[in-house]
């Protein structure tokens, strides 16, 4: 387990955070991704899970040691195998010392390299053997940033897919510093998004995608729709219908996903097609409507030709969020 309480990280004499207030509570087994833009902090919270740098205020709490995937030298006079065996630190027989590495090589699918040289290997493959080196002795934590980068995306995932099902069924905890949200949303159990040493949200992935927290979680999801609005007692009016919430706030954007819009002859306030776009899925179309330019998706060829289509939402895909 790691839980990490109100951590804070101050990098100069301005009082500016590398973190700032970092609270999180990290089952056993869990694999957590954690996304944001350069400078916005991973690799500080990755230093600190890993011991490397201390906060200057707050708590850490990890149970077991704890392993951060680096990129190092690799000794030139052992082959492979040798030089895996040499990182066992585990007390088991000499069989099943070459039985795991047997078993880690095949999982980073490097059997065929096992009796070269270390210097013989290609980047790539050195990172795979510097990775089953961090994991030989079955580690309780393990911090990864962007291991598998100079792979190509096809290699990269089918890579992933086998390193995630190992470290779940050893039931080791991973922090993966990735720059790339489709893969962090595919393999993560849990997601966290950080910007200018802010945690902005922490959960499951389909948290993010059903309730993002703020404006800066929309638009990193990659939502372009946004539509403000205001409270009328305890309803948001929109050209739509009404949307009834809990938010307390008066005012608040309405986000409405691409595909939410429909397109009709008659029902729907009117709408202006400005740009259509053909995909291999479906055409993206521009739109304007009462001084806002949207994004929609659809399966219907429509055409810029028509001056007006009728618009309509599907509010129920919709969410608010506070201005």
């Amino acid at each position: 387990m790691i839980e990490l309480k109100e951590v804070t990280k101050v990098f100069d004499s301005r009082g500016i955070a590398g973190l700032h207030g970092i609270n999180l509570m990290i089952k056993r087994g869990e694999i957590i991704a954690l996304l944001g833009p350069n400078g916005s902090g991973k690799t500080t919270l990755a230093h600190i899970i890993s011991k490397n740098l201390i906060p200057d205020s707050g708590t850490v709490k990890i149970s077991g040691p704890v392993h951060q995937f680096k990129l190092r030298e690799l000794p030139s006079d052992l082959n492979v195998q040798k030089y895996l065996l040499s990182q066992i630190s585990l007390e088991i027989d000499d069989e099943k010392k070459i039985q795991l590495v047997r078993d880690l090589a095949s999982l980073f699918e490097f059997t065929f390299q096992l009796r070269q040289s270390t210097q013989q290997l290609s980047q790539g493959q050195r990172q795979k053997v510097m990775l089953a080196a961090e994991l030989i002795n079955s580690p309780s934590v393990i911090i990864m940033d962007e291991p598998f980068a100079h792979l190509d995306p096809l290699s990269r995932k089918e890579i992933l897919t086998e390193l995630f099902n190992y470290l779940r069924h050893k039931e080791i905890t991973s922090f993966w510093i990735s720059h790339d949200k489709d893969e962090a949303f595919e393999f993560a159990d849990k997601i966290g998004l950080l910007q200018h040493g802010k945690l902005e949200q922490f959960g499951k992935p389909d948290d993010f995608i059903k309730q993002p927290r703020n404006l800066f979680v929309a638009h990193f999801l990659g939502h372009k729709n946004f539509l403000a609005l205001k409270k009328t007692a305890t309803e948001w009016i929109t050209p739509w219908g009404t949307i009834t919430s809990s938010l307390k706030e008066e005012e608040a954007y309405l986000v409405i996903p691409p595909t939410a819009f429909s397109f009709h002859q008659e029902s729907g306030p009117e709408t202006k097609i400005l740009r259509v776009y053909p995909g291999p899925f479906f055409w993206k179309i521009e739109i304007a409507l009462e001084n806002h330019i949207f994004e929609a998706w659809s399966n219907q060829a429509l055409s810029p030709d028509r001056s007006k289509y009728h618009l309509m939402v599907n509010l129920e895909d919709c969410f608010l969020l506070p201005l």
